[in-house]
């Protein structure tokens, strides 16, 4: 009686897995993570903080811009990139007013994300582009808002900048 049961539960659950009934949700893995590693460009450092600290993995390193304004940090991405994602990780000094923008040559800039009320912190940033160049800029210097009454820091702390497809 048992081996009939077991066999008989066998054949509803071989069944039951070609009725179309829905199983659980596929797992789908994390967007790949394009950004470590990869050149970086920045407007300016203040040493020993270089630019390549933003997109290095450790926790323990990061770029610190110059005191003064404005600032920007650029990535190469080695090639054209769809992105979804740029996370931030900023340290006690960080921009309010700042853009992420991406491009193809490092030329032509188009912005992606725009805010004059960063919180500073970790930031994940849903964004939707296409370029090989990242780069977040912070400070005046952009056409339209913000204007000169919106603060920008003094210098920009980054702990990394993560860009992901």
């Amino acid at each position: 009686m048992r081996r009939r049961l077991g066999l008989l539960i066998a054949l509803a659950v071989t069944l039951l897995s070609f009725t179309g009934i829905p199983g659980p949700p596929a797992a789908h893995a994390a967007d790949p993570l394009l950004s470590q590693g990869r050149p970086v460009t920045v407007s300016s450092t203040e040493a020993p903080f270089a630019g390549a600290h933003a997109v290095d993995g450790d926790p323990g390193t990061r770029w610190s811009s110059a005191f003064a304004d404005p600032q920007w940090i650029q990535v190469d991405l080695g090639g054209s990139a769809r992105i979804s994602e740029v996370a931030l990780n900023w340290e006690a000094a960080y921009a309010k007013a700042f853009q992420v923008q991406v491009s193809a040559d490092a030329r032509t800039w188009s912005t992606v994300h725009e805010t004059t009320t960063g919180t500073g912190g970790n930031q994940r940033l849903t964004v939707s582009g296409t370029g090989r160049y990242v780069r977040v800029h912070g400070g005046g210097d952009w056409p339209g808002p913000p204007d000169a009454s919106t603060p920008f820091p003094a210098k920009m702390l980054v702990d990394y900048v993560r860009v992901y497809r």
